[in-house]
């Protein structure tokens, strides 16, 4: 056994610890500080539920579907690039160009859906009668 291939065979086991070792510390380390921040928090609830405090109750997230008309747009242009470029050059590999489009076709549609449910999840909300601030009518 000579000293090249042992350095060969070492870089190969280097290479492949690095391929594989990095992610996977860098997803148990994103885990660790996402329980960590879950656990603090619940510390947190209990301490204020020990004390006869009411702890606010969660908010209700509401993400931003923004970012799908965005990443929409840019792949729907992309493809539409591809495919022209494809048309252009008579290469005929059009499925490249279709992908990208259709995908981002498909961002767009799910941005336009959400819109849509977001729109009469806000009207249903509206459309509901309050209760008078002020208290029942008989006591006014």
């Amino acid at each position: 056994m000579n000293p090249a291939s042992v350095i060969n065979s070492f870089t190969g086991v280097v290479a492949v610890v690095m391929v594989f070792a990095i992610p996977l510390m860098a997803i148990i380390a994103t885990l660790a500080i996402v329980f960590a921040a879950i656990n603090r928090r619940h510390r947190e609830r209990m301490k204020m539920i020990e004390q006869g405090m009411m702890p606010a109750p969660p908010k209700k997230r509401t993400g931003n579907y923004y970012a799908l008309l965005i990443t929409g747009a840019v792949l729907l242009a992309f493809g539409l690039g591809l495919f022209v470029a494809a048309l252009a050059s008579d290469a005929g590999d059009f499925e490249a160009g279709l992908i990208f489009g259709f995908v981002g076709l498909g961002l767009l549609a799910s941005f336009v859906i959400i819109r849509i449910m977001r729109r009469k999840e806000r009207q249903a909300q509206n459309d509901v009668p309050q209760e008078n601030p002020i208290g029942p009518p008989d006591q006014l």
